[in-house]
């Protein structure tokens, strides 16, 4: 592994947990050689631990997130904000995406669950470590020690908003005391006083199609792990919720960048991703500019943001008879909060223009969207139009004028979707005989439910199924 790492001195490790046995299992249970590190020392907490990091270089720190006292998070911040080069990797029993979230928002390189130390993913999450690691002890060797007793006026960070190889220029070095790689898509370039606005016009310009500035001025208090640590949240977290297109320089505010505290954790993450759900806020402006608000406050990391709207497609697919969502831009081409905004925007226009809606007040339409979710959840029972008018308070023809105009198909048209859009996965994705898959999908009769099938697809269903199963 030192040829991949590129150093011929070892990464030296720290083991933190609070159980002996576990910190033995991890110090013999990794070939830590094919990596280019040696483990050095371990520490059963995070005091110890805080101890080791100033006495010794530590290159790697590998902890534990609950420990009796303070726990694996507290000591991710502290090395976050005193020694932002050391490279940090939490080894947990808990696959708790909070837990998650925390550590990756707190500095760390990975997260990897301790019963799966030998599993071949963590080869690769290993060999990622150890190159970071590399990266940032390279920055300390070419800085020296004198740069982090000094400080500095103004700091520059230029910046790849997707992630490309950034590379200061010699054009870039004048009157620049000190430039460090920070990751490989940003350079921290480090002044004695600020620049003039013409030489930041002139970088500006001489950056703009590939690469963003980012200016953090009057930072004579600041120190330099302070700005690394500053440059380091805003490619991996403001850059996300900041970014435009036409926009090629922004002003950091320090403060801002370091001092954030909020996030969307448990109740308020429930909370949002049950409104998102619901759909309501495709009919109530108001409740959905509040949603965005509470999500730029919090700026949870992009991770949170994909994995939330990952979620709710899964239920925005129940309102719809064939289980799909309308072909829009991919969500995998997003990669800035406004595009997100943009999306959420063309589908609620979609819904919108599709369903009629203006004429229908809010109270209507959230009882419809409730009605939704109940057929998707019960479309295999015997439903008629009388139980749903009970469920939603509305007379049958009430609801079947309604339900039309909102949904864009009578009731029972929409009821017959959904039930063949689950035989169709039934037929593919299992072994089920087509009786079974007749009363699965609500049809008591297996030969209506052939000739509705049939009706709908062009083929008998043991026919589809061999056109299409897979498995």
């Amino acid at each position: 592994m030192t040829g991949q790492t590129d150093r011929k001195t070892m990464l030296k490790v720290l083991i933190v947990d609070d159980e002996p046995l576990v910190r033995t299992g991890i110090w013999y249970s990794i070939c830590w050689q094919d990596y280019g590190m040696e483990p050095v020392a371990e520490a059963d907490g995070v005091d110890g631990a805080i101890d080791v990091l100033q006495q010794r270089s530590i290159d790697i720190v590998f902890t534990d997130i609950v420990m009796p006292g303070r726990n694996g998070l507290d000591l991710l911040r502290w090395i976050q904000t005193n020694s932002p080069m050391t490279t940090s990797v939490v080894l947990s029993y808990h696959n708790d995406f909070s837990y998650i979230q925390k550590a990756l928002r707190y500095g760390a390189a990975d997260y990897i669950l301790k019963t799966e130390l030998n599993h071949d993913d963590v080869k690769l999450t290993l060999q990622h470590v150890a190159q970071k690691a590399v990266n940032n002890s390279k920055n300390l060797e070419e800085l020296g020690t004198s740069p982090w007793t000094q400080l500095f006026r103004c700091g520059l960070a230029i910046i790849s908003p997707f992630g490309s190889q950034v590379t200061a220029q010699k054009s870039d070095m004048l009157r620049v005391k000190h430039h460090i790689q920070v990751s490989r898509s940003s350079v921290l370039l480090l002044y004695g006083s600020a620049p003039d606005e013409s030489v930041l016009l002139e970088m500006e310009t001489r950056h703009k199609e590939k690469n963003i500035l980012v200016v953090f001025k009057d930072t004579s208090s600041t120190p330099i792990s302070s700005l690394l640590l500053a440059v380091k949240l805003f490619s991996e977290r403001d850059l996300f919720y900041l970014y435009l297109p036409d926009i090629s320089r922004y002003d950091c505010d320090m403060d801002l960048a370091l001092n954030h505290d909020k996030t969307l954790d448990g109740p308020e993450y429930a909370v949002l991703e049950e409104e998102f759900s619901s759909m309501q806020w495709i009919y109530d402006e108001d409740l959905f500019s509040r949603m965005l608000e509470r999500i730029i406050d919090a700026r949870p990391l992009p991770s949170v943001i994909y994995n939330l709207f990952y979620s709710v497609q899964g239920q925005w697919a129940r309102y719809f008879a064939d289980g799909s969502i309308p072909d829009m831009l991919p969500i995998s081409n997003i990669r800035f909060w406004y595009q997100w905004v943009n999306w959420l925007n063309n589908f609620k226009t979609f819904i919108s223009n599709e369903s009629h809606l203006s004429s229908y007040s809010p109270e209507i339409l959230a009882s419809i969207q409730q009605l939704l979710i109940w057929l998707s959840d019960n479309f295999s029972n015997n439903i008629k139009l009388k139980d749903a008018a009970k469920m939603v308070n509305l007379s049958e023809s009430h609801l079947s004028r309604t339900f039309k105009n909102i949904v864009g198909l009578p009731f029972n048209i929409y009821v017959r979707g959904l039930r063949i859009s689950h035989a169709k996965k039934l037929l593919t994705q299992s072994a089920l005989k087509i009786n079974d898959i007749s009363d699965r999908c609500g049809f008591t009769d297996r030969f209506y439910f052939s000739k509705v099938f049939k009706k709908e697809t062009g083929m008998a269903p043991s026919e589809y199924r061999n056109t299409n199963s897979i498995i």
